[in-house]
């Protein structure tokens, strides 16, 4: 089955487009031509695609999935509610166009399929150190808003450091991800996918992060907090090595089903049950 990728930009696309695309032995394209489309057997619109080329994909009468990544305008439109969320994606999807959902969530939302995103590939679960060094964050940092100087704070008085993308995420003994003021509401937390959960895993490190679908998704290790009161003690439940070194365990025994090779595989089957309906 050949199959072009149509999107643009980095970031998510770079992940859900390129790379999986490439897995697949796709066609990944920012700016497909006629031939491009003449020559595949199924289209994948990722991300905001679906407003450049949708209109081209609904024309070829070939099958088209959306994958419904990242659509929205941000920080415009975080603060969405799920029914505003689900009318954005009607307005722009046509009947028999196949959806796919960054999280179980938004699958479910959209009446679409839900695919995870695969961990970085090359980084696998690293020994746990002995003792706790390093706190990192890896994303854009402007997310982050307050969380930032409580995270550095609790850091300095531990003698820990606190790491801001760093070039490998088992630099660190614990990761964090939250949201914070006009970047965080409900379509962050439940149409955001796992992709820092499943960074954690791949590196062998536990996540402290704000409850969210995505993380649910991957049900990885952790803990869960919502405010900065909460932080210390979420710190500090990790500082035990034992504590740290059963993560790793659990992340060498779960990564495969998250790594690039498996979900292409996944990808895969599923275009190829749109294309090919039982």
């Amino acid at each position: 089955m050949k199959v072009l990728m149509v999107g643009a930009g980095g970031g998510s696309f770079d992940i859900r487009g390129r790379q999986l695309g490439h897995a697949m032995s796709a066609r990944v394209c920012l700016s497909p031509a006629s031939h491009d489309v003449a020559w595949a057997d199924l289209i994948v619109l990722v991300k905001r695609a679906i407003h450049t080329y949708g209109p081209a994909g609904r024309r070829s009468g070939k099958p088209v999935i959306w994958d419904v990544l990242d659509i929205w305008a941000q920080p415009a439109q975080n603060r969405l509610s799920e029914g505003e969320a689900v009318a954005l994606v009607r307005a722009l999807a046509w009947p028999g166009l196949a959806l796919v959902g960054a999280t179980q969530a938004m699958a479910e939302a959209i009446g679409g399929q839900y695919l995870p995103h695969h961990a970085w590939p090359g980084l696998s679960p690293a020994p746990a150190r002995e003792t706790v060094r390093a706190v990192a964050y890896q994303g854009n940092v402007a997310y982050l808003g307050r969380w930032a100087q409580w995270i550095a704070d609790a850091c300095e008085a531990r003698g820990w450091r606190f790491l801001l993308n760093p070039p490998d995420l088992r630099d660190a003994d614990l990761l964090v991800a939250f949201r914070d003021g006009e970047w965080d509401g409900w379509i962050c937390r439940e149409w955001k996918s796992g992709v820092k959960a499943v960074n954690a895993m791949a590196a062998g490190r536990p996540l402290i992060s704000q409850d969210g679908a995505g993380r649910r998704d991957v049900s990885g290790d952790g803990s869960v907090i919502d405010t900065p009161d909460q932080l210390d003690d979420a710190l500090d439940a990790w500082i035990a090595y034992e504590a740290r070194a059963s993560v790793v365990d659990r992340a060498i025994a779960r990564v495969g089903q998250f790594s690039l090779e498996a979900v292409a595989a996944r990808y895969r089957t599923l275009l190829e049950a749109v294309a090919c309906p039982a």
